[in-house]
């Protein structure tokens, strides 16, 4: 493993500890117990440059993982498990998970390529439900935001009641895949 992944391995535990808001020069330096100016021989930008490498990691992980998750599954069972991969990553990295859900993908050519290769993964079991894009992107933009939204809401402790957060979540999960293979029978 090189220099340059090691510290972002520390970065990942330290943002997943302590947030991503709380990430600087100087606790990176601390943790690695070296000065901050030795950080930039690394990382010539700084902690943008950390930060978006943080960013790379993430949606390089998730899309492994939800990738992973789908093999050898119908359509409808390779939907709901990459939704599962998904919560599970951001419980595994909560800090990760927020960063990247906050971040614009779009803010850097890697950033944007690394975001279509998850996207790509959910459309390739779209595309054998024949789906126009349009559609595709509706069914997209509402999985990811429920698992996404669901996701941050329980990592911040917002559910309250004693109901399982497991049930409910496959609850949600089968509810949305339920309700996009009932549109495939309806399809544009």
């Amino acid at each position: 493993m090189s220099r340059k992944q090691e510290i972002i391995e520390v970065c990942v535990e330290m943002i997943d500890k302590d947030g991503f808001q709380n990430l600087s020069v100087k606790t990176i330096a601390d943790r690695l117990g070296i000065k901050p100016p030795s950080l930039y021989k690394h990382f010539q930008g700084g902690l943008d440059e950390i930060k978006e490498a943080i960013i790379v990691y993430g949606w390089s992980n998730i899309d492994i993982k939800i990738a992973k998750s789908a093999v050898g599954k119908s359509r409808e069972e390779g939907l709901k498990a990459m939704c599962f991969a998904l919560r599970e990553f951001a419980h595994d990295h909560p800090g990760v998970f927020e960063a990247i859900c906050w971040h614009n993908s779009y803010t850097s050519e890697l950033n944007n390529e690394i975001t279509k290769g998850v996207i790509s993964s959910l459309y390739s079991i779209l595309d054998s439900l024949e789906f126009s894009e349009p559609r595709k992107m509706h069914i997209l933009r509402s999985l990811r935001g429920f698992v996404e939204g669901f996701s941050m809401l329980e990592l911040h402790g917002s559910f309250g009641d004693e109901i399982s957060l497991d049930e409910s979540f496959a609850y949600g999960v089968e509810a949305l895949i339920s309700g996009i293979m009932k549109g495939q029978k309806n399809v544009d």
